[in-house]
């Protein structure tokens, strides 16, 4: 995966969290060099913002539906759902 298919896969993705369904909205991926890259992404209709890092390892052998749950996860975890 490169990091051009990163936003639009992320942008507009639904999001089931607390019995609610959100969608993801502003992408936005930094390259971080060595390390990976960095993601930041904005819930719709919220003011929540999380941010994750992803290895360039992981990067290179992720999935689509891996890196949409992975995703999904991160913004569940910031809306306050288990």
């Amino acid at each position: 995966m490169t990091l051009d298919q990163l936003v639009p896969l992320t942008n507009g993705l639904s999001v089931h969290a607390c019995a609610q369904t959100l969608a993801i909205d502003r992408a936005r991926v930094i390259d971080l060099s060595d390390i990976g890259v960095g993601m930041s992404f904005r819930i719709a209709g919220t003011e929540i913002a999380p941010r994750f890092t992803l290895p360039r390892r992981r990067l290179a052998s992720v999935s689509i539906e891996e890196l949409a749950a992975i995703v999904r996860r991160v913004a569940a975890r910031a809306a306050g759902c288990p």
